[in-house]
């Protein structure tokens, strides 16, 4: 047994070259880790190839086999039972780390306990500005603590052992007070997996996934958010504090900033909270018409949103159906408790 600092988790079903890609870039950058390596009743030429890498890196490895594939999500949840290190990465087979790829998550980790679930940026993949909460974790890599696997165990088997698993993964993450980040630095590659089976078992299995999530944590709602002139920062922080809460609960939020306010959220970090809340300013110079048109494809991007004022007391602009904020505030708590 090593002290390794993490325990990095890699299930393996066949595909050897992009597999010994994978292990070998991970081994090159990958420094005081431990690689758990778990062989889903892989062919001969996989088979032996892991095991030279096992006999190569001696107790920096533990290669565990299966007679026959059990999945992604079972062969990650057997390398989670048997990891000992603080920390643990999970890593597709198919994905490529590359120098210092760890770096920045372990340090957020340090900065930030409330972390528990740590992402790296994918390429290909949408660039963050800077370390921002998301809803779900990705299965082509992430890191996560080892209290936190300890509190709530691995995912869900009887998932999809896709979006749904790792959504009900993060959501009990949360539950626990933990919170999902992906924090820039080194991109890894990753390629989509293709899946398997029939498409019908595939549908039923992905409707029974959603409909299981749904049972345990409800749908979240959509709301577009209008904050008039004169709102100061210190106001808006608070009110995106609220927001925060509920994107980490399933909600998604759209908020109208004047020109000027939009500006000083970005000087101070504020629009990195979570992926499911966006800043989106009105225009400096635009007459009442064209804020209209513009808050009207906001709503028809995502049918079922429902206007909210920032201001109590002031009425939404645009429409006369509406929340104030604090109805808002109320389903927020609804949802959290």
């Amino acid at each position: 047994m090593t002290d390794a600092i993490i325990d990095v988790i890699i299930p393996v079903w066949n595909r050897p070259e992009e597999t010994r890609n994978c292990l070998v870039n991970l081994i090159n950058h990958t420094p005081n880790a431990r690689f758990i390596i778990v062989d889903c009743g892989s062919e001969r030429d996989t088979e032996r190839m892991l095991q030279e890498f096992a006999d190569g890196l001696d107790e920096r490895a533990l290669l565990m086999r299966d007679d026959s594939n059990i999945g992604f999500v079972r062969a990650a949840n057997r390398g989670f039972e048997s990891s000992t290190a603080p920390f643990l990465a999970l890593v597709r087979s198919t994905s490529i780390v590359t120098a210092r790829w760890l770096d920045p998550l372990l340090q957020f980790a340090q900065e930030h306990p409330q972390a528990g679930i740590l992402l790296p940026c994918l390429d290909p993949g949408e660039p963050f500005e800077g370390p921002c909460e998301v809803e779900s974790a990705s299965f082509a890599a992430m890191v996560l603590r080892r209290e936190l696997y300890q509190e709530t165990g691995g995912f869900d088997e009887s998932l999809d052992g896709g979006a749904w698993c790792l959504k009900d993964f993060t959501r009990r993450a949360c539950a626990k007070g933990y919170v999902t980040c992906q924090v820039p630095g080194p991109a890894v590659s990753h390629q989509e997996e293709v899946p398997l089976g029939s498409e019908l078992r595939r549908r039923e299995t992905l409707q029974r996934s959603l409909t299981t999530f749904r049972e345990r944590w409800g749908e979240g709602g959509s709301y577009l958010l209008h904050v008039p002139k004169g709102v100061e920062l210190d106001l808006l922080r608070q009110k995106l504090d609220w927001l925060l809460q509920g994107a980490r609960h399933g909600d998604c939020y759209t908020v109208l900033l004047p020109h000027a306010l939009n500006q000083a959220a970005q000087l101070s970090g504020l629009t990195c909270l979570h992926e499911n809340v966006k800043l989106v300013p009105l225009p400096r110079l635009a007459w009442d018409g064209m804020k209209r048109r513009m808050y009207e494809k906001l709503i028809a991007q995502r049918p079922g949103t429902m206007p909210v004022t920032a201001v109590d007391g002031l009425p939404f602009p645009w429409s006369e159906r509406y929340l104030s904020f604090s109805e808002l505030t109320e389903r927020i708590k609804a949802r959290v408790h």
